[in-house]
């Protein structure tokens, strides 16, 4: 079996999380002071943060698993419908007949500044016992919405305890992703391997730069650096300067964003960073500072288009983002079938470059913990 045929076949990513109904509608000016506003256009679609890092791992063209918890109420029947054709599997969901949370989003027509209306009605969360039932020899990464910290601990646990004695390359990768409530999860924090956090709770903590952030968090870990425990890598998204992150050996990077020529919409943005990142370092297995600036490409390719569909075709540079094999791989295509290793590099490796207003190929810029970092120039 080849490489390419090799990656093609690997093992799934789960996202753990709730799929919710968002309504966005476009506006000429957005003003809620006016008795009566009219809109551009309108749409329901199926949201939720790991539901649409489902989706962004499948339009790159993963193998993923959403786990969490269905509606079968026949007014959201198209949620169930979304997922089935996009190819997402959901066998080890559980369901219910409530309605899920819904957002209204009103956006901008001329900014694509978006205004939330979020409904926060209780709706029930998959359990450690549902997740006690799943194979996790099936999964090589496992993704975390920062929700139900109880219930989250424990399936971390879980995990932790499947990886216990296992080769490094046979552990199931933890992440973890951050959007609100930081000191109701921060517990959670050591648990995992990979930590993503919002700038909005990074503002929120009073950290005002990625580095601070990265920094803050590193300090909340109890144990000092040299003493070798089980620490993650921090990502910090930045909105249009890029991001920062943080290795677990303290070593800091920051990477500018792609510049968008046209901001169309900016729904489910962040959702497509992680996404990104979790195919570059778990798909083409590459390096933390290598990973962010990818996904910081996929965040800025979204961002010029409606939904997500525009990733199926994201260009993915062969030259820039190479397929590496874990060590201890061993691969042969002596005996490979020609048309099989021509289709999975077809899928694979889609030869069309990135957006030209950046050089994908320039040195990342790298700065020291104790350095106080450069100001990136925000992308129009």
């Amino acid at each position: 079996m080849s490489q390419w045929c090799a990656i093609s076949v690997m093992k799934a990513v789960l996202c753990v999380g709730c799929t919710e109904v968002d309504y966005v509608t476009t506006m000429d000016k957005v003003d809620f002071q006016c008795d009566r506003c009219s809109t551009q256009n309108g749409n329901l679609q199926r949201s939720g943060r790991s539901s649409n890092v489902s989706t962004a791992l499948r339009l790159l063209g993963a193998n993923v698993e959403l786990f969490g918890v269905l509606t079968r109420n026949p007014t959201y029947r198209m949620i169930l419908d979304d997922l089935e054709q996009r190819g997402i599997d959901i066998s080890h969901c559980t369901f219910t007949d409530q309605s899920p949370p819904f957002s209204t989003i009103v956006q901008d027509r001329w900014t694509r500044r978006c205004t939330v209306v979020y409904c926060d009605k209780p709706f029930p969360y998959v359990t450690a016992a549902d997740f006690r039932k799943l194979d996790l020899d099936q999964y090589g990464w496992v993704n975390f919405e920062a929700r139900s910290p109880r219930e989250t601990c424990d399936m971390i646990r879980l995990i932790l305890d499947h990886n216990n004695g296992r080769d490094e390359r046979d552990r199931i990768v933890v992440s973890l992703q951050i959007f609100n409530a930081f000191a109701q999860v921060a517990h959670l924090v050591a648990m995992c391997d990979y930590v993503f956090v919002t700038k909005y709770i990074a503002e929120s903590r009073g950290w005002k730069t990625p580095l601070e952030a990265c920094e803050g968090i590193n300090q909340l870990l109890r144990m000092p650096r040299d003493i070798r425990i089980r620490r993650p890598c921090i990502i910090v998204p930045w909105s249009s300067l890029g991001a920062g992150c943080m290795t677990t050996e303290g070593q800091y990077f920051e990477l500018p964003a792609h510049k968008t020529k046209k901001i169309i919409d900016r729904v489910g943005d962040s959702d497509c960073f992680t996404a990104g990142f979790i195919y570059a370092a778990f798909v083409r297995q590459r390096r933390l500072a290598e990973a962010v600036d990818f996904a910081n490409a996929v965040a800025s390719y979204k961002l010029g288009y409606v939904g997500f569909d525009c990733l199926g075709h994201l260009p993915i540079e062969a030259v820039q983002l190479p397929v590496r094999m874990k060590c201890g791989s061993e691969v042969s295509s002596d005996d490979e079938d020609g048309d099989q290793q021509n289709s999975c590099r077809k899928h694979l490796l889609r030869p069309v470059e990135f957006l030209p207003d950046k050089d994908p190929m320039a040195p990342i810029k790298q700065v020291a913990p104790s350095e106080t970092p450069v100001e990136l120039e925000a992308s129009s």
